[in-house]
């Protein structure tokens, strides 16, 4: 084999220790955090469309998403205790690292990451159920208007 990997990119340059190493402590740059959605919902200056018809369930499945991604929580904890595949110092340390990332509160972590979208979700959906409030107001307010203006 030469400089290539077999899917084209090249190959490591360290040695197993330090690939493995990468593969568990991934670079934290990422990408610039999002606006939350929430907040993007709030906006006036969006443009989302959303027939009202279809608003409350909408809301619904935000929150049931919200509550699946908190049940996905308690598996995460559980492959805090999976045990190694094997004996050998790799996998003993890989199963390690896998339920520290899977269980920690740190950001970054699957269970925050999971807690995170819920949040989300349910800020989303309580700002959707204040946009219907606010649009079903409005639309009565105008009526008695014109229920006023036509006498």
């Amino acid at each position: 084999m030469s400089e290539q990997g077999g899917f084209g990119a090249p190959t490591p340059s360290g040695g197993m220790t330090e690939n493995l190493d990468g593969l568990l402590h991934p670079p934290t740059g990422g990408p610039a955090p999002a606006q939350d959605l929430a907040s993007i919902l709030g906006d006036p200056t969006q443009h989302f469309r959303l027939d009202m018809d279809q608003a409350p369930q909408t809301i619904a499945a935000f929150r049931q998403v919200a509550q699946g991604m908190r049940d996905l929580m308690y598996d995460a904890l559980r492959l805090s205790n999976v045990p190694a595949p094997g004996l050998d110092a790799v996998s003993i340390n890989a199963a390690k690292e896998i339920g520290q990332w899977a269980a920690s509160q740190e950001p970054g972590s699957l269970r925050w990451a999971l807690e995170s979208g819920a949040v989300q979700l349910e800020k989303a959906a309580k700002a959707l159920e204040q946009s219907l409030a606010t649009h079903c107001n409005t639309d009565e307010v105008n009526a008695a208007q014109l229920r006023r203006t036509e006498l």
